[in-house]
C-alpha cells in the first residue's frame, strides 16, 4: 500500500477513527474527574492539599488497573464472540464481567475503610517525611472510595457499548460526568467547605452519574448486551482471564512505577514544591495518556476482528494506518502540551518554584508523548493477535523496568528534576530497543510492516488464494461478480459452485447498496473479500451504512425470493453463515463447501 493511498478514507480507516475519539474519551472519563479534583483543590483549597490528593494517584491506578483488567478482558472476549455470531456467549461474558466487577469494588472500599495505612504504604508514600499531608490523605480517600463500583462498571460498559454502535450516548454521558464533577468540587469549595473529602465525593457522584446515564443503554430494546442473572456463566471466566491479563500486567507494572517514583520523590524532594510538580505532571500524565491509550484499546478490538478472519492484508491496512495516524496526532498533541506548559500549569498553581518545575516536567512528557504512543500500540497490537508472552514483556518492561531504573539513575543524578524528566527518558529507551530487537530478529532493517507484525507465513493464506474488492457502485457490482466466477474456477470450486457464488455476490452487494442509499445519502462503498483454501470458500462483506442484517432479511423473505436465486442457493448451501454489527459496521462472513452443489 503506497504512502499516498494509506489516508485515503476508506472503510478500515473510518472505522478506526470515529472507534478511536470514542475510545480516548473512555479513557479520558476514567481520570478527567480526578485531575479536576486537583485543578480546583490547588487553586482553591492550597498546595498542601493538592499534594496530598495527588499523592494518591497510586491508588487510582491500582483502581484502573482492575478497570483494565476487566474491561480489557471483557471486550477482547466480547469482539471474538461476537464475530463468530455467538452473542449469548457474548453476554454471558459481559454479565461475568459486571458481577467479578461489582464483587472487587467491595473489596477495595472495604479495604480503604478498614486499612488505610496499607493502602498509603502500597501508594509508595512515606509519611513520616511529610505528616502535614494525612488529613488530606485520608479525606480524599473516603469520598474517592464511595464512586469506585461506578468507575469500575462505567469502564466495562463504556467499550461495549462503543463497539455496539453507541459512540453518540457515552460521548453524552461524558458530558454528564464532567459537569457533575465541576458542580460538586466548586459547591464544596465556596459552600459545602468540606475539604479533600467533599473532593473525593464530588468525583463519586461523577462517576455515578455518568453510569445512569449509560443504563439506557441497558435497557433498551435494540442491545446487544443486557444485564442477567440467568446470563452469569462462570464458563466464561477462562477467556475473561486470558484476554485480561496483558492489561493487568500493563496497568499493574504502571502502578508499581508510579509507586516507586512516588517514593524516590519524596525521599529526594526538599520541598513541597517538588512533590506538587510530580503531580501536576502525573496528572497531565495521565490526562495525555488517554491519546495512545485509546488508539490501542481501538487497535486491539479491531485486530482481534481481523485475526479471528485470518485476513493478513486486512490487518496490514489495519496497522499501518494505525501507526501512521496515532504518530501524527501524537506528534500534533505533544507539540500543544509544549507550547502550553506554562498556561497549563498556572491552572493549578501560580507559585514561582511550583510553576518552574512543572513546565520544565510537562515539556519533557510532551517529548516522550510520541513514543509513547508508538510503543503503546505495538503492545496492544501483539495482545490483539494473541501473542499474549510479548505483550507482557513489552508491558512489564516499558511500564516498570524501565521507567524505574531511569527514577533511580537520573534522581541520584539530579535530583527531583531527574524524577521529572524520567519518563520520557524511559519511552524513548523503550522505543529505541523495540527498534533494535525488530533488526536483530529480521537481521537487518525491516523493509515491509509485515515484517514487524509478527504473523505466521501461512496465516491468511497466499496472495492467489485471496480476492479483494471494494464496491461503491453497479459498475463495480459487475465487475467483481465476474471476478468472482473467475476466481472460483481457478481455485477448482466446479462450474456450478463458480456461477451461484458470482450471482450470490452480485444479488447480495445490490441489496446493500440499495439499503445504503435509502440511509446514507453521502453514499456507501463495501469492502469484499473471497478466500479459498481447496475444500472452502469463504466470502465476506463490510460496510458502514446503518445496521443491516442479511441473514435475518433472508429469513423473514425466503419465500418470497424468486429474484434472488443466487442468495436463496448459497445460503441454503452454506457451512455457516454469520453476521455481526460492531464499531458501526456490517460483517457478513459466509463458508461454502466445494462440494455443497453435490
Amino acid at each position: 500500500m503506497s504512502r499516498r493511498d494509506i489516508f485515503k478514507i476508506d472503510n478500515i480507516s473510518t472505522m478506526f477513527v470515529t472507534t478511536a475519539a470514542a475510545m480516548i474519551m473512555t479513557e479520558i472519563t476514567s481520570v478527567l474527574a480526578v485531575m479536576i479534583d486537583g485543578i480546583i483543590a490547588s487553586r482553591y483549597l492550597g498546595v498542601n492539599t493538592y499534594s496530598g490528593i495527588s499523592l494518591l494517584r497510586p491508588f487510582s491506578c491500582i483502581v484502573l488497573v482492575i478497570a483494565g483488567f476487566f474491561s480489557t478482558g471483557c471486550n477482547l472476549t466480547c469482539s471474538k464472540k461476537v464475530a463468530i455470531g455467538d452473542k449469548d456467549s457474548a453476554n454471558e461474558a459481559f454479565n461475568l464481567t459486571v458481577f467479578l466487577a461489582i464483587v472487587a469494588a467491595a473489596v477495595l472500599i472495604v479495604s480503604g475503610y478498614f486499612f488505610p495505612e496499607a493502602i498509603f504504604r502500597i501508594s509508595g508514600i512515606p509519611l513520616h517525611k511529610h505528616p502535614g499531608l494525612s488529613p488530606f490523605l485520608y479525606g480524599y480517600l473516603r469520598g474517592y472510595l464511595l464512586g469506585i463500583p461506578a468507575l469500575l462498571l462505567v469502564q466495562i460498559i463504556g467499550p461495549v457499548l462503543v463497539m455496539d454502535n453507541g459512540k453518540t450516548l457515552f460521548t453524552v454521558s461524558s458530558i454528564v460526568l464532567f459537569t457533575v464533577d465541576i458542580l460538586g468540587d466548586m459547591l464544596n469549595v465556596f459552600y459545602f467547605h468540606a475539604g479533600a473529602f467533599g473532593m473525593g465525593i464530588a468525583t463519586s457522584a461523577g462517576y455515578y452519574a455518568q453510569l445512569i446515564a449509560l443504563c439506557y443503554y441497558l435497557i433498551k430494546k435494540d442491545s446487544y448486551f443486557r444485564i442477567s442473572l440467568k446470563a452469569l456463566a462462570f464458563r466464561q471466566l477462562p477467556d475473561l482471564a486470558v484476554q485480561g491479563s496483558p492489561a493487568l500486567i500493563q496497568r499493574l507494572a504502571g502502578t508499581l512505577r508510579d509507586a516507586v517514583t512516588n517514593y524516590y520523590n519524596v525521599i529526594l524532594a526538599l520541598t513541597t514544591a517538588a512533590i506538587a510538580a510530580k503531580g501536576i505532571q502525573g496528572d497531565l500524565f495521565q490526562f495525555l495518556f488517554c491519546l495512545p491509550n485509546g488508539l490501542g484499546r481501538t487497535l486491539m478490538a479491531m485486530v482481534s476482528i481481523y485475526y479471528s478472519a485470518n485476513d493478513r492484508k486486512g490487518l496490514e491496512r489495519l496497522y499501518t494506518f494505525a501507526l501512521r495516524f496515532g504518530l501524527q496526532l501524537a506528534f500534533a498533541a505533544g507539540a500543544v502540551t509544549f507550547l502550553a506548559a506554562p498556561l497549563l500549569t498556572r491552572l493549578y498553581s501560580t507559585e514561582p518554584e511550583v510553576v518552574s518545575l512543572t513546565v520544565y516536567s510537562i515539556r519533557w512528557m510532551s517529548v516522550g508523548l510520541i513514543f509513547d504512543t508508538a510503543v503503546v500500540l505495538i503492545q496492544n497490537y501483539f495482545q490483539g493477535i494473541n501473542n499474549h508472552k510479548l505483550a507482557s514483556a513489552l508491558s512489564f518492561s516499558e511500564r516498570f523496568i524501565v521507567p524505574t531504573g531511569t527514577a533511580l539513575v537520573l534522581g541520584k543524578l539530579y535530583g527531583s528534576k531527574g524524577i521529572l524528566v524520567s519518563i520520557a527518558v524511559s519511552k524513548i529507551i523503550v522505543f529505541a530497543g523495540i527498534f533494535i530487537c525488530n533488526c536483530i530478529y529480521h537481521r537487518g532493517l525491516p523493509r515491509f510492516w509485515k515484517d514487524v507484525m509478527f504473523l505466521s507465513k501461512d496465516f491468511g493464506g497466499d496472495d492467489a488464494d485471496n480476492m479483494y474488492s471494494k464496491i461503491r457502485d453497479r459498475d463495480d457490482v459487475m465487475r467483481v461478480s465476474r471476478d468472482t466466477e473467475d476466481f472460483c474456477m481457478q481455485h477448482e470450486a466446479g462450474i456450478k459452485i463458480s456461477r451461484l457464488m458470482a450471482l450470490f455476490v452480485e444479488e447480495m452487494t445490490v441489496n446493500v447498496l440499495d439499503h445504503a442509499e435509502k440511509v446514507n445519502k453521502k453514499g456507501i462503498y463495501i469492502d469484499f473479500r473471497l478466500f479459498s483454501d481447496t475444500r472452502n470458500i469463504c466470502f465476506t462483506i463490510m460496510d458502514l451504512s446503518d445496521r443491516f442484517d442479511p441473514t435475518l432479511f433472508y429469513k423473514l423473505n425466503r419465500n418470497d425470493m424468486e429474484e434472488h436465486y443466487g442468495i436463496r442457493m448459497v445460503m441454503e448451501l452454506a457451512e455457516e453463515v454469520h453476521y455481526y454489527s460492531a464499531f458501526n459496521s456490517n460483517n457478513l462472513i459466509v463458508y461454502l463447501k466445494y462440494d455443497s452443489a453435490a
